[in-house]
């Protein structure tokens, strides 16, 4: 009996308990919905406020700006790109070229200082302009003359006058890394530098030959990379100098085809370019390589002073790297210390890499930089040298050799002090003497193979000789093509239109493009046939308008990158104010996300594109952070301000928002309220925290969450659970069902499936709320590629998750969360593409 009424009183304490669960899980229900209601409508309220704030902001500032300032800076703007000086300008800038920095064989290099100030380097050529100095002269003003890197050296101008033809450089007071390794060439000894700076020396020259290879507009190769070349800044930065003997060259090239005879500088020349043998952009890798080894060995590859053993560097490493040995190599350079240590051996693996004699067999560039920062494997290299020795049995081929081995008169043939400024003659073979002295061969053999190439060498010079005295080429060529091309050149910088020639480039503004709160996008077409979008401001010049209108020309007018979008010039004139970008066919990445705003679907792209979409973004986001000469940030990365091309290559477009920073500033100060758009802007930039380019890595994460889903991260259409996306893919990830998240995209393929899941990651550490939590985009670039581990990212959304106990943070909310009248918040600005936004 007893027992039947445990039994029963158990039974009824159970069923009450269940009860009471269930009431308690109905009343935290109802409790969750009417704080969710009262989270939305916070979050509305705030956006409500900020849109009245904005209103009012403009309503006072809608008078029409002075236009002094504006002119001023559109001004300096124009003179930032290659400038074209008179020869009178050039005297009075050097003080009647008093001050001589070098001289060689195609001119002299004076330092001289702009009116603003800046000292530059100017080289005056004082040869006639036959051909080779045509091409070479041309050759620098049409590369570097393009670029803008923090590591390639700055062309500021040029003069091309009846009488004097030269180069207008930005002055580095340290020189070149050559006198740090081994002396100048009047004999001094090199001025030693610390370890850590030599290997950031060699990382940040990778750096810049990665942007020439991968990131211009057009793929440059340089073809002349040695230490010579390399410049450095006073904390010594390294900067990629001397661009005479360079070529541009499409994507779709792999290889070009190169006229008169070898190009580069004996010791550094890869093989190819000395024999009948394709050439590529891996010319400079091998060059690189051999830059490499002389860092390694703080001494020039080939010294015979150094003993027939270690006589030539490169194949002594080799073979010190083959017994098992390098740490005999690593300590040439002197270098303690455990970390500084593995950071040589990778050094040493990456040149044995870069100087494999088959092209194929070296590796990018970006590849370069990854090994060089420790962010990628390296294989075991493989004997770069096998060639020669093969060849070495008693026929060799005199091109590799001359092009591999460096002689002890190699001193002579490098310009004498002003080498890296400016073009000079593209074959120095007369003092090219090649010494095959470590090579295993018998010294008898050794004789004969030296005497054959000394030959060689000998019937190179006459040829050289010949070429140079040969009076049909040395004389004046005609100014016209070298005109045309400077006036191309000049064309090329943002230019400076008319209201009349933007009317006659868009037909009297005939096809309209899109529209939105600060103007109208028209296409048009230049004179030489470029179909340009430009966008025409219909507000009047009030101070927000200003400043985008600044940002704009301030920010992108400055760079070269194939992943932003190109200004092509701007209009200012009393009644016209307008933008001239390139048209990109495909319009913005929104669309093909979610479709356009007047309500169409997506057009559904393949899931490769989309990732390809999503590394291109992210490349042109690191440029601006970590290459430009100043750091850009650009603070409204979002699908609608990714424009695609024909071949849906990503352009980042939209920099009315954007700042430059001097890159020893860590954060920037901004003014006028919030930037950015709600959905997308990082927390800080809504609440009272400093901001900085981890803004720019906030935006890029919630784009990635946006590509994964193909839908906007917030849409109350796909219920409770999934309507804000990166919470749900949090909670997805942290139970271990990434494969929900994955599955939203309908990817199919184990690769990609794999893809999708790192991306996923990547977007959670991009969402951290603190930004020092975020990666850099070098890093985002990289995981993104798998060529970086991806560490188990943490909650990104824990502060949220506290805040919503009831006392949110306005600030905080409306900068995470998307409303649904999102399309109207979205500063009103419009995107260079054919999308119509809505106002």
């Amino acid at each position: 009996m007893g027992n039947a009424a445990v039994a029963i009183t158990s039974s009824v304490a159970g069923t009450a308990t269940v009860v009471v669960m269930i009431a308690l899980i109905r009343r935290c229900r109802v409790v969750r919905k009417k704080m969710k209601k009262k989270i939305v409508k916070k979050v509305l309220e705030e956006l409500d406020r900020k849109d009245r704030q904005a209103q009012s902001c403009i309503a006072v500032e809608d008078v029409v700006v002075e236009i002094g300032p504006v002119e001023k800076f559109l001004n300096e703007i124009l003179n930032e790109k290659p400038m074209r000086f008179s020869s009178e300008q050039l005297a009075v800038y050097t003080k009647n070229y008093s001050c001589e920095l070098g001289s060689g064989g195609y001119g002299v290099v004076y330092k001289g200082e702009l009116p603003n100030g800046l000292p530059v380097a100017a080289k005056v050529l004082k040869v006639s302009m036959n051909k080779k100095v045509q091409e070479a002269f041309m050759a620098e003003i049409g590369t570097i003359g393009r670029t803008y890197h923090v590591h390639l050296v700055r062309l500021y101008g040029f003069c091309f006058d009846a009488n004097t033809k030269a180069l207008v450089y930005e002055y580095l007071e340290n020189g070149s890394l050559e006198k740090y390794l081994y002396g100048d060439q009047e004999g001094s000894t090199a001025t030693r530098l610390e370890w850590g700076t030599l290997h950031g020396i060699a990382v940040g020259t990778a750096k810049g030959i990665r942007y020439l290879h991968e990131e211009c507009q057009q793929r440059i190769v340089h073809y002349d990379i040695k230490p010579a070349n390399i410049l450095l800044t006073a904390n010594y930065t390294p900067k990629v100098a001397d661009f005479g003997l360079a070529r541009l060259g499409e994507r779709e090239n792999t290889h070009m085809s190169l006229t008169g005879g070898g190009r580069g500088t004996p010791g550094y020349a890869a093989p190819e370019l000395w024999m009948a043998l394709p050439a590529s952009e891996k010319c400079d890798v091998y060059s690189f390589g051999m830059v490499l080894f002389e860092i390694l060995g703080r001494r020039r590859n080939y010294d015979p002073g150094h003993g027939e053993s270690k006589e030539w560097f490169p194949r002594w490493a080799w073979e010190k790297y083959e017994q098992g040995e390098i740490e005999d190599v690593v300590s040439c350079d002197g270098i303690v210390g455990e970390a500084d240590r593995e950071k040589a051996e990778m050094m040493c693996k990456v040149a044995l890499w870069c100087v494999q004699f088959q092209p194929s067999a070296r590796p990018t560039m970006s590849s370069v930089v990854r090994m060089l920062e420790g962010e990628m494997a390296i294989v075991p290299p493989v004997n770069p040298f096998r060639y020669i020795m093969e060849s070495s049995g008693g026929s060799t081929s005199s091109g590799l050799w001359s092009g591999t081995y460096q002689s002890s008169r190699d001193t002579t043939a490098r310009d004498n002090s002003n080498q890296a400024y400016g073009p000079r003659s593209v074959i120095d073979m007369g003092n090219a003497v090649a010494i095959i002295s470590t090579i295993i061969v018998s010294k008898k053999m050794k004789k004969k193979i030296v005497k054959k190439v000394l030959e060689e060498i000998e019937k190179k010079n006459r040829e050289s000789e010949m070429q140079t005295s040969n009076a049909v080429e040395d004389v004046v060529i005609e100014v016209g093509p070298v005109e045309t091309f400077l006036n191309q050149i000049l064309n090329e910088k943002p230019m400076r239109f008319s209201s009349e020639q933007l009317a006659a480039c868009t037909r009297n503004y005939s096809l309209e493009l899109g529209s939105g709160g600060y103007g109208v996008v028209y296409k048009g077409e230049l004179p030489n046939g470029l179909p340009v979008a430009v966008k025409v401001l219909k507000v009047s010049m009030n101070k927000k308008v200003q400043e985008a209108f600044m940002a704009e020309i301030g920010t992108i007018g400055r760079t070269y990158h194939v992943h932003l979008v190109r200004l092509y010039g701007f209009c200012f004139d009393a009644n016209t104010k307008a933008l001239v970008y390139e048209y990109l066919e495909n319009g913005s990445l929104e669309k093909y996300l979610y479709g356009d705003q007047e309500g169409s679907t997506a057009t559904r792209l393949e899931w490769g594109t989309l990732h390809g979409i999503a590394v291109g973004t992210a490349k042109g986001i690191r440029y601006l952070h970590e290459e430009c000469q100043q750091r850009i940030v650009h603070y409204d990365i979002k699908p609608a301000n990714i424009l695609l091309t024909a071949d849906y290559t990503p352009k980042v477009a939209d920099f009315g928002l954007a700042r430059l920073g001097e890159r020893e500033n860590t954060h920037m100060s901004l003014t006028g309220g919030g930037r950015g758009t709600p959905g997308y802007a990082a927390p800080e930039l809504w609440m009272a925290l400093p901001a900085s380019e981890k803004c720019d890595v906030y935006s890029f994460g919630m784009v990635l969450f946006e590509i994964l889903g193909r839908r906007r991260n917030y849409d109350p259409g796909h219920g409770e659970s999934k309507e804000w996306f990166p919470r749900w893919a949090w909670e997805k990830y942290e139970q271990g069902e990434i494969e929900d998240v994955v599955s939203c995209d309908g990817i199919v393929g184990e690769a990609d499936r794999e893809k999708a899941e790192m991306m996923c990651k990547v977007a959670l550490w991009c969402v951290q709320f603190q930004p020092s939590a975020r990666p850099t985009m070098s890093s985002v670039v990289r995981m993104l590629e798998g060529e970086m581990a991806i560490v188990s990212p943490v909650n990104p959304f824990h502060y949220v998750m506290e805040s919503s106990g009831g006392s949110t943070s306005s600030g905080l909310w409306s900068g995470t969360y998307q409303s649904s009248r999102d399309t109207t918040a979205r500063d009103s600005e419009i995107s260079v593409s054919p999308i119509v936004k809505s106002t």
